[in-house]
């Protein structure tokens, strides 16, 4: 029995193994994929935020101690901080370059770090090691954003660095401007 065309183009005379339902199943494989590739970055965003909870911790604990030493300003390099922090993922030099060692939290990975920052639908390349400074680099905007409600007078990245900048009130300065002349 032949089929009418509007049964064809509605799909009710595809035989089985057809191409159009070879193409139905890459889709569904896609689908399955992403949601995958979804779920890991998920996972990587919430250790990463638990990471940078405990970094800005670390930044405050510092920021105390300059301000024991009578500071009101101080720089403190992003990097340096990362190696404080329990479970930051590790570097491990290869040749003259810093890659990621180890992930930090249980069962992390690379590919969930890789599609938090680039996305799930980008394909994941295989073997592919990650630069630790690329880790850094998509970890300080948000550390950066977690420092500002502190209520620092100023709270900047050095460009090209890892430092990362913060003022607060002078004492003398605040006190000298309130008192009546």
């Amino acid at each position: 029995a032949e089929t009418s065309p509007r049964a064809r183009a509605s799909g009710g005379g595809r035989a089985p193994g057809s191409f159009a339902e070879s193409l139905s199943r890459i889709v569904l494989d896609r689908k399955v994929i992403h949601t995958d590739n979804e779920k890991m970055a998920a996972r990587w965003l919430e250790y990463e935020a638990k990471l940078l909870e405990r970094g800005v911790e670390l930044f405050k604990n510092r920021c105390m101690a300059a301000a024991r030493r009578q500071q009101c300003k101080t720089v403190i390099s992003f990097e340096q901080v990362s190696r404080d922090i329990d479970g930051f993922p590790s570097r491990a030099l290869q040749g003259s370059t810093y890659y990621v060692g180890a992930w930090g939290g249980d069962g992390l990975t690379a590919e969930g770090w890789f599609y938090a920052t680039r996305g799930p639908q980008v394909a994941f390349p295989a073997g592919v090691s990650i630069l630790f400074a690329e880790v850094l680099q998509s970890m300080l905007p948000k550390f950066l954003e977690r420092l500002k409600p502190l209520g620092f007078r100023t709270c900047s990245h050095e460009a090209g660095t890892w430092h990362i900048s913060v003022s607060w009130a002078d004492p003398d300065e605040d006190g000298a401007a309130r008192q009546p002349k």
